[in-house]
This record gives C-alpha cells, sequence and structure tokens, in this order.
C-alpha cells in the first residue's frame, strides 16, 4: 500500500512539473507561429498547452512543437522525471578549439555562480528566473556536450592522430636529435 502512495506523490509532482513547463512554454512562445508551422489552430495548441482544457498534447505534436520552437522545456520537465538531462546542441555550431570551448564552459558557469548569488537569499524562484536559470544550465551542458564531441572526434582514427603529433612539435616539444 506504500508503494501505492508514493506512486501517487511520484504521478503528481510529476505532472505538476509538466503543467509547469507547458504553462512556461506558452507564455515565452508566440504561439500563432508554432500553430502555423504545424498547420493547427492557435487555441487548440494553447488548450493543449493549458493544464485546464481537456485536450491533450500527444508525444507527437510535443516533438512537432519543440522543433518548431527550439524550446526543450517541456521534453526536459518530462525527462527529468526519468533523471535524464538532455542537451541541444545547436545547428550551427561551429568547430571551436578546445580553449575557447573551456572558456565558453567558464563563462557559462561564471553567469551561474552569479544567478545562484542574486537569489541566495530567496526560498522560492519564480517562473521567469526558474526558466533562465534552466536555459543558461542547458547551454554550459550543449557547450560541454560538444566539448567532449570535438575531443572524441579529435582522437579516433589516424588523422587526429597526427593532427595532435603536429601540434604537439609545433609547440615546442623537443625532437631527438635537433634538440
Amino acid at each position: 500500500m506504500e508503494d501505492l502512495n508514493s506512486m501517487c506523490v511520484l504521478r503528481g509532482s510529476k505532472q505538476k512539473a509538466f503543467n509547469e513547463a507547458c504553462c512556461a512554454f506558452a507564455n515565452s512562445e508566440n504561439m500563432t507561429a508554432i500553430a502555423k508551422a504545424l498547420d493547427m489552430n492557435p487555441t487548440m495548441l494553447r488548450n493543449k498547452l493549458n493544464p485546464e482544457q481537456p485536450h491533450v498534447l500527444t508525444c507527437v505534436e510535443l516533438v512537432l512543437i519543440t522543433k518548431a520552437s527550439g524550446n526543450y522545456s517541456i521534453l526536459n520537465s518530462l525527462l527529468l522525471g526519468l533523471g535524464v538531462v538532455t542537451a541541444q546542441i545547436p545547428q550551427d555550431a561551429s568547430v571551436e578549439t578546445f580553449i575557447k570551448r573551456a572558456l565558453e564552459n567558464s563563462i557559462h558557469s561564471g553567469d551561474l555562480s552569479r544567478m545562484a548569488l542574486d537569489h541566495a537569499n530567496k526560498t522560492s524562484l519564480n517562473r521567469t528566473s526558474k526558466q533562465k536559470i534552466i536555459s543558461k544550465i542547458q547551454l554550459s551542458i550543449s557547450n560541454l556536450v560538444m566539448l567532449v564531441s570535438e575531443i572524441e572526434g579529435r582522437t579516433t582514427g589516424v588523422t587526429p592522430f597526427l593532427s595532435m603529433s603536429v601540434d604537439f612539435v609545433a609547440n615546442g616539444a623537443p625532437i631527438p636529435g635537433f634538440s
């Protein structure tokens, strides 16, 4: 019986997080433009994102809305319930150096530290602040994923090995017989 009660509590908290994400999404995005991209009535889209309405957002609609808007907040709220965090890789992500990515991560960490200090004495966050913080965290995670991807790309195959070797020698590594 205790397992059933804990499942109800879990279900209630996850539903509340989903409802809040839907409301935040509806408040921050242009519903008319998204509905037009999906060939859907804007009022129907608003109703599907309103927890007080009988219309329900389907999984396929969620994916389409997410792709059309580029806003992953609803999807993230669902996956967070499973203990999974997503990282959006920007479509126009350029290949950057290891140093630039690491410094960008420091910038994101600094911004998060500033946000934490701004909210240190508060007992709760409003939706706008919460979404800004989550957005910054997602940006930081995306940057780290791109950093890992680039490092992995540099260390597979022969060409990256040769490239790293040339970098090593060009940056002043001693070469036997020449030093």
